[in-house]
């Protein structure tokens, strides 16, 4: 009798667990993914960039520049970029002599502002989670944020980071859920696009002359539709 009554439990918990595997989210996100980074841009070509912020607040100007983070230009950096380069399976044929730098003479003191965009839009491949990039904000209390463009082409703004710290910072924002970047029925045009960055300025530190520079950005994003998708299969674009 005992020994039924172990072998009933013992189905009874088989079945438990074998139900909880079905429906666990954690289990059919983690086998229908390909989560890697890719790169966006390298910021040596200051041409690709435009600037601009109201003509009665300041003078804005941008140019390349040489010099590279610690993590690029040091193999041995905790978060080397020659590492992820490894890990992700990004080719190391670019170039990491030049970053971006924006010169800002304020004429006004004030709510200032002033964005960098790119001449146009960064596609992102697959469905984006993060996007980082490295930034030298000169220990200033100014804020950065980021415009992305949805499924849907709407511009959205992303908050970044403070830029009072020191030196070189990689700077990281996550992709809300609120964010389209799909649709069911269309799969081969999922994603979002990078379209900028804007500066939103501490009044009391709107004065003199401010520098900002750029390097690396990059974009963790899972790519699992682009991996299994035909390549024979007929594109929706007539």
């Amino acid at each position: 009798m005992k020994k039924n009554l172990l072998i009933i439990f013992l189905s009874i918990v088989c079945l438990l667990s074998l139900s909880a595997q079905d429906t666990d989210p954690e289990t059919i996100t983690t086998a229908n993914s390909h989560i890697t980074e890719i790169r966006l841009s390298g910021f040596e070509d200051a041409s690709f960039w435009d600037a601009r912020m109201p003509i009665d607040q300041g003078v804005i100007e941008k140019q390349s520049r040489r010099g590279t983070p610690y993590d690029i230009a040091n193999d041995d950096a905790s978060r080397a970029i020659k590492k992820r380069d490894e890990l992700h399976g990004i080719p190391r044929t670019y170039e990491t002599k030049k970053v971006l730098g924006v010169k800002v003479q304020y004429i006004a003191r004030g709510y200032n502002w002033f964005s960098i965009r790119p001449i146009k839009p960064i596609v992102i491949e697959g469905v984006c989670q993060s996007i980082s990039c490295y930034v030298a904000g000169r220990n200033y209390r100014h804020l950065l944020k980021i415009f992305i463009l949805d499924y849907f082409g709407r511009e959205r703004q992303l908050v970044m980071d403070k830029l009072n710290f020191i030196g070189w910072k990689e700077l990281i924002v996550s992709i809300p859920d609120a964010i389209i970047q799909t649709d069911y029925h269309f799969v081969e045009k999922q994603g979002i696009k990078f379209n900028g960055f804007i500066v939103e300025c501490d009044p009391s530190e709107t004065y003199g002359t401010y520098y900002i520079y750029f390097d690396e950005l990059r974009a963790v994003t899972d790519i699992f539709n682009e991996k299994i998708q035909d390549v024979d299969d007929m594109g929706d674009d007539w």
